[in-house]
């Protein structure tokens, strides 16, 4: 595995690119001398190669060979000699064949002096300490099973060092280098065991840093930087609710979450799995009970708000990219996730339109940026009375405007939002509202009827819902291109909204286009259900809530995400995602390095708001 000693060194390989284009350079060197060799000049002293004759003054041969290429030489020379002459014992260990080759380089190009290895051992001179970094830095044990090998004589021999040193004294090499030459060091380990992957002699050597392996060798695979960025950047607000005996990293805890979102799965599942990672020993992740533990600890208050600011980081990314339009649109859904229990064991499970094998769910209110290249979920609240839907409303605007400046709002015909109260809560507001109109009234099967029998493309007439003012409000009818291009008779139903914006200033054709743009949001939640949400068994409404809210979460790192890729590469997002949510998923899944999150990040600017926001979730309107 990647040696924890050096995680900090900046390794730099030399890439495939590089690699050929010296090889280049050197043939290119030698061609030119040997072209000169063929005609050579009846008068030495006009030979421009200086007596090219002498074939070791090809200047190409003079050409000092990368330290990696040195020691893959020596590496090879060793393995075929004991080969060739029947000695490879296969009870000699690869540290032994390791040390044989790092003993046999010509070290004359490459080990720093003894006036800079002064403060590093007294034990070792310049030479002897730069075998045994490479050794160190090179071999497959660890750092007490280094510190046991060079006690023993065979290899310290092959090594070519006359004195041991201590495990501490080992631990301290790499800080005690001098930046520049330590970051050689690392590069060119580095390089060398890239390029011994899958060969015959790869388990002579530690594994690559995981951070650099990808499939053409040319760098950071960019999901995987761009996704450790923003994790770094958002993960810190994740509160678990840990003490200072817990061993195991927050990252790694949170790691398991993405596992069992990435598998669509359980945590307990997911803990046990996450241990087959080249990165992870036993102990590094915590099982899936401990990590519930810790998410029980939290309220729904707090998850919300931990959430609220992560999320933050997100959304001021996308504004400074410009990704924000003027004028916005929004769409409100409530959002199903189906629950197969006892459904009197928690007042937040609601009743749903049967599925398989289910008819009750948790239910979650949600705003959502749609009708762009990036969508966004900006507010996730967890639903518990649907007759609260207008304050749910009235909330999520306020906090949905800190971000945007919202013109207008689409609704679905669902029975939360079909009434005069929600209606109210969003014009009230001066916002737009386009909605779906349920078909089962009879004035607007009426008013269909005859835009059928008329064959009108497109037609309105003033309606009311409720106490409304039918002078405000306008039915829309629209034939649908996609029913009639779809059905097989010739009935047709066409599309039916009502919205306050005047069909002689909208043309209804562009309202029905643009309540189309919000459907958008459907397939995003079904993303998020099966691609970014773990499998959960809890009747906790908080564990619940901090697992719907993660897997939001994780949809807005993928958005973002796409908008910082789109800016490497300058393709606009309107032509596809640069990045898949798999892609995504399996590159924080595999990510090898440990983000190193505070265990609880500092107050924020929300302080005094959550305040408010929490008193306004226990006063009954939760």
């Amino acid at each position: 595995m990647a040696k924890e000693k050096d995680e900090d060194t900046d390794r730099d390989p030399e890439s495939k690119g590089e690699i050929h284009e010296r090889r280049q350079q050197k043939a290119k060197i030698s061609s030119r001398y040997r072209e000169a060799e063929r005609k050579l000049p009846d008068d030495p002293r006009d030979d421009p190669w200086a007596y090219t004759g002498l074939l070791s003054r090809n200047p190409a041969n003079n050409i000092t060979p990368p330290l990696w290429e040195a020691i893959k030489s020596e590496v090879y020379r060793v393995y075929r000699w004991s080969v060739e002459r029947d000695r490879y014992d296969e009870l000699e260990t690869p540290e032994h064949r390791l040390a044989k080759a790092l003993g046999k380089i010509q070290l004359r190009h490459y080990y720093w002096s003894k006036g800079k290895n002064e403060d590093l051992t007294e034990n070792l001179d310049g030479e002897d300490a730069t075998r045994l970094y490479l050794f160190f830095d090179l071999s497959a044990l660890n750092q007490s099973g280094v510190a046991r090998a060079i006690k023993n004589p065979d290899i310290r021999e092959s090594l070519g060092i006359e004195n041991s040193v201590s495990q501490p004294t080992l631990n301290r090499m790499p800080g005690r280098i001098d930046d520049e030459t330590r970051h050689y060091y690392a590069s060119e380990t580095e390089t060398l065991v890239r390029r011994l992957q899958d060969t015959k002699l790869e388990h002579w050597f530690r594994d690559p840093t995981p951070d650099t392996i990808v499939t053409d060798g040319e760098g950071f695979p960019p999901v995987q930087v761009i996704a450790r960025e923003l994790r770094s950047k958002t993960f810190k607000y994740l509160r678990l609710k840990r003490d200072s005996s817990t061993e195991v990293t927050k990252d790694a805890s949170l790691r398991v979450l993405i596992a069992a979102a990435n598998g669509n799965g359980f945590v307990n599942d997911a803990a046990k799995n996450l241990k087959y990672k080249p990165f992870y020993d036993d102990g590094d992740i915590p099982t899936g009970q401990n990590l519930t533990h810790h998410l029980r600890k939290s309220s729904r208050e707090s998850v919300l708000r931990m959430f609220r600011e992560a999320n933050d980081e997100l959304f001021e990314i996308a504004a400074r990219h410009d990704y924000f339009p003027d004028s916005a649109e929004v769409a409100i859904d409530i959002t199903d996730w189906p629950f197969y229990g006892d459904n009197e064991s928690n007042e937040f499970i609601r009743g749903t339109k049967p599925g398989r094998n289910y008819s009750w769910a948790w239910k979650y209110i949600t705003l959502a940026l749609v009708g762009t290249d990036t969508p966004l979920i900006l507010v996730v609240l967890p639903v518990k009375d649907k007759s609260k839907t207008p304050e749910y409303i009235r909330r999520m605007l306020r906090l949905a405007r800190q971000h945007l400046n919202i013109g207008r709002v689409y609704l679905d015909a669902g029975t939360e939002f079909y009434n005069s109260d929600t209606i109210s809560t969003i014009t009230e507001q001066g916002l737009e509202l386009v909605m779906q109109g349920r078909k089962s009234g009879k004035t607007v099967k009426h008013f269909l009827n005859g835009m059928a029998w008329a064959d009108l493309r497109s037609s309105y007439y003033p309606y009311d819902v409720g106490s409304l003012d039918e002078d405000s409000y306008y039915a829309v009818g629209l034939k649908s291109d996609k029913t009639v291009k779809l059905r097989k008779s010739d009935a047709d139903e066409p599309i039916d909204d009502y919205t306050n914006l005047y069909p002689e200033e909208v043309p209804p054709e562009e309202l029905g286009e643009a309540y189309r743009r919000r459907w958008g949001i459907e397939t995003d939640f079904r993303v998020i259900k099966e691609e970014l949400l773990a499998k959960c068994g809890s009747r906790n409404p908080a564990f619940r809530a901090f697992y719907f809210n993660l897997a939001a979460h994780l949809f807005n790192i993928w958005t973002v995400a796409n908008i910082l890729r789109a800016e490497e590469t300058g393709e606009a997002l309107s032509k596809g995602k640069q990045l898949t949510a798999g892609e995504l998923m399996q590159a924080i899944e595999d990510d090898p390095r440990d983000l190193r999150l505070p265990t609880e990040p500092p107050e924020t600017k929300q302080v005094f708001g959550d305040i408010a926001d929490a008193d306004w979730l226990s006063s009954g309107a939760d």
